[in-house]
């Protein structure tokens, strides 16, 4: 990217936050408009402010004024700002480009990028080929939706190493060039319907992960999922491939996990001896707030999977867990029918504790299972679960809902919600 004068960075998040370093250190004049006006917005601009990335006189908080856009050259967008927002509706008028946080980094970054893209598993499946690239001696630079923005990992990315980036429909919304060597899409269902049109404007911006990709990438997705399928038949470039059945991994090594054979066929593309994957694989312990074994207390099981903000995901863990489940469930509605899972709960769950601002939609979606009970808060929950439980149950919390009706986001709701389980120790 070429340097620019005045660049204006809309949120303050870690997004925001790490491409207005990247942007300061390229030479450009920062500008940053943050719609909160917080103690958390504040205590990261203070940071800001004392490096030099930006200047006091260039930052608003508490609204996004006219002046801020259109003095700007570009817009770079965090993955929570949307498509109608002020700034974003703003530069459109003034024809000012907008890419976001992703595309910028993008156009800096020296190294081919593997993307991971889906409704639920991304972090697991990007963290797992991480760890399959390191095993080969391969500098791999996980980043992206992870938790880490790809812009603050600019400066240590080489030439030789490789990208694995874990990457959302909010971050797709905004790209331009990105172009990975190989991406995925590990499933597809009804998600972020709160911010999406509909289902298919869903489909479609997943689908721009590959976009740009030419006859020499690939594409991996999941054979299994009856919409990637349909996809799949448009795809002209790149080689395609379902990475279920990619090399015979899963019926070779008796591998069902949809994740796990993900990882390996795209490790596989990379030159990743399948040994070295296998080992990976028998020392994964897996990744805090996804089905994270928290501790046991009177033979009672914690398990945080704050981490699944959707219904699909909510299904995969009482999928994969055994003994009787008291689910702890709710939050933000993103979009999904929660009815999809009433022939798991009537098997597995002996009550669901619903909280957040979903919790009526979710009672009533599932009104054929009686044991449905609703609370004002978090830590009520899990002391009303903790109460209704006996021994060899598993307390789980699994909101398949966004965290922003009462927390920062989802690492904040698991961490508070491990908190609450060793207070009851």
């Amino acid at each position: 990217m070429e340097a620019m004068k005045k660049v204006l960075v809309v949120g303050l998040g870690k997004s925001g936050i790490a491409a207005s370093r990247l942007l300061a250190q390229k030479g450009n004049e920062v500008f940053i408009t943050e719609k909160k006006d917080d103690e958390r917005v504040r205590v990261a601009l203070e940071g800001l402010l004392k490096e030099g990335s930006v200047r006091k006189n260039n930052v608003e908080l508490g609204s996004h004024s006219r002046a801020f856009v259109e003095n700007s050259d570009l817009i770079v967008v965090s993955p929570g700002v949307q498509s109608d927002a002020v700034p974003v509706k703003l530069a459109k008028e003034r024809l000012i480009p907008v890419i976001g946080e992703m595309e910028l980094a993008y156009s800096m970054c020296p190294a081919p990028l593997i993307a991971v893209t889906g409704t639920s598993g991304k972090t697991t499946v990007t963290t797992l080929i991480g760890k399959m690239l390191s095993s080969a001696g391969i500098d791999a630079v996980v980043c992206g939706n992870i938790g880490n923005p790809m812009s603050g990992e600019i400066n240590r990315i080489k030439n030789d190493s490789i990208v694995v980036l874990e990457v959302s429909s909010f971050q797709l919304e905004n790209i331009r060039a990105f172009k990975p060597m190989c991406s995925v899409i590990l499933n597809i269902s009804e998600n972020h319907l709160d911010r999406h049109k509909d289902m298919e404007e869903y489909v479609n911006l997943k689908a721009k992960i590959f976009s740009n990709q030419d006859k020499d990438d690939f594409v991996f997705l999941n054979g299994r999922n009856n919409i990637l399928r349909q996809l799949s038949l448009g795809i002209t470039r790149p080689k395609t491939e379902f990475f279920d059945e990619y090399k015979n991994l899963g019926t070779r090594y008796g591998i069902k996990n949809e994740n796990y054979l993900a990882a390996m066929s795209i490790a596989s593309v990379a030159g990743v001896e399948e040994a070295k994957m296998l080992e990976v694989l028998s020392s994964f312990r897996g990744i805090e707030h996804r089905l994270e074994y928290i501790t046991t207390i009177n033979g009672i099981d914690f398990i945080n999977d704050s981490k699944a903000t959707t219904v699909s995901s909510v299904e995969w863990a009482l999928k994969s867990l055994e003994q009787r489940i008291i689910l702890i469930m709710g939050g933000r509605y993103k979009g999904g029918d929660f009815s999809r899972l009433g022939n798991l709960v009537k098997e597995k769950v002996d009550f669901i504790i619903a909280i957040g601002e979903a919790k009526t939609r979710i009672k009533e979606a599932l009104r054929a299972f009686k044991g449905v009970s609703e609370e004002k808060t978090l830590d009520s929950a899990v002391e009303k679960a903790f109460k209704m439980a006996k021994e060899g149950n598993k307390i789980l919390l699994s909101p398949g809902c966004s965290s922003f009706d009462m927390f920062e986001n989802y690492e904040e709701r698991g961490r508070v919600f491990k908190e609450l389980c060793m207070k009851l120790r």
